[in-house]
């Protein structure tokens, strides 16, 4: 069973309790979140690669990683001068330290030395904190089991950087199991037609309808797809059904004006890193990588041209029960159609 697995290799992960499941984070795992409701991991992990990492490159092992954005661009903490794609160690190997640990509270950190394309050095404080959310009560409504948590974490500079030379933005992403058959969704403040930025993997319209403010994205196929969520349509969550495993996954995070959105895509970005200015974003792995991303973005502060740092809220909840009775919260609760 994953969740054993997870214990096995991290016996000093730290847990609450949330509801009808648990809130994990791990330390050495470079300070990833898991969830699991009863004996099941919610979550994408790939206990191979984390009992015995492949050298010399990137081991995505799945859970909810905090990175800094952009991934690709000028700006690029994926992307060094060297022009090869990878993921800094201090980022995704790099053990956290704890620093609150209470029953409905977890708070861990770590310093991070990082570079980016434009080869500045950076030093950056990476804090998560996390607390368990309360939803018994829609559990209860609607026949559910359920696990959900909030929350707030940053990506601070220490010293001074302008903002011409370096950027960032705090970027959850949230990986879970499959591709195939999970119909992703996103809810927006509006009329959803137009909300969609496709600047990153191939071509994701064929897979995405529209329905008044809520937005269609059926996932898997033989095509890696990435979308984001243009935060001017004010989105209010993004979330999937997946049928297979009787789950339901809503992401919040809330709306921002205090800061300025930046493109995180992996790419070029040809029209520069404010061409796109997104709140969320869904990646699809394919059939191929047979897993999928919900992934949530902060904007970037900046004080007279001096990076300030970002600051992430977000929401994760997770239902778990029968396909009736998901559909029912999710059409009553969460006011989402299909």
């Amino acid at each position: 069973m994953k969740l054993k697995r997870l214990h096995e290799i991290d016996r000093e992960i730290l847990g609450i309790k949330a509801g009808d499941g648990m809130i994990w984070l791990s330390n050495l795992l470079g300070g990833r979140i898991f969830c699991s409701i009863g004996d099941e991991l919610i979550h994408q992990f790939r206990d191979d690669l984390a009992a015995e990492p492949e050298p010399g490159v990137f081991n995505n092992l799945g859970g909810n990683s905090l990175w800094p954005a952009p991934e690709g661009g000028d700006f690029a903490y994926n992307y060094l001068p060297e022009n090869e794609w990878l993921v800094q160690d201090d980022v995704s190997v790099k053990p956290a330290e704890t620093l609150i640990s209470r029953d409905n509270e977890l708070e861990i950190g770590k310093l991070m030395n990082l570079s980016n394309r434009q080869g500045e050095q950076i030093k950056m404080r990476f804090l998560r904190n996390v607390k368990a959310l309360p939803l018994s009560e829609i559990c209860q409504k609607y026949k559910l089991s359920g696990a959900g948590y909030h929350s707030d974490e940053s990506l601070t500079p220490i010293g001074e950087y302008p903002i011409d030379k370096v950027l960032v933005s705090a970027w959850s992403l949230e990986q879970f199991p499959g591709a195939e058959g999970i119909t992703a969704f996103g809810k927006l403040g509006q009329d959803a037609n137009g909300c969609i930025n496709d600047d990153f993997y191939g071509n994701p319209h064929p897979r995405i309808s529209y329905n008044d403010n809520v937005f269609i994205f059926k996932l898997g196929g033989a095509a890696r797809l990435q979308i984001g969520v243009k935060a001017a349509y004010k989105p209010e969550l993004i979330g999937t059904l997946d049928e297979s495993r009787g789950l339901l996954i809503i992401r919040t995070t809330p709306a921002r004006n205090d800061g300025r959105y930046i493109n995180i895509a992996d790419n070029e970005q040809v029209n520069g890193v404010y061409s796109a200015a997104d709140s969320f974003s869904i990646f699809n792995g394919s059939s191929e990588l047979n897993f999928y991303e919900l992934e949530t973005i902060a904007p970037m502060s900046e004080h007279n041209g001096i990076l300030a740092g970002s600051r992430l809220e977000s929401e994760t909840m997770i239902f778990k029960g029968e396909i009736a009775d998901l559909k029912r919260c999710l059409n009553e609760y969460f006011k989402v159609n299909f």
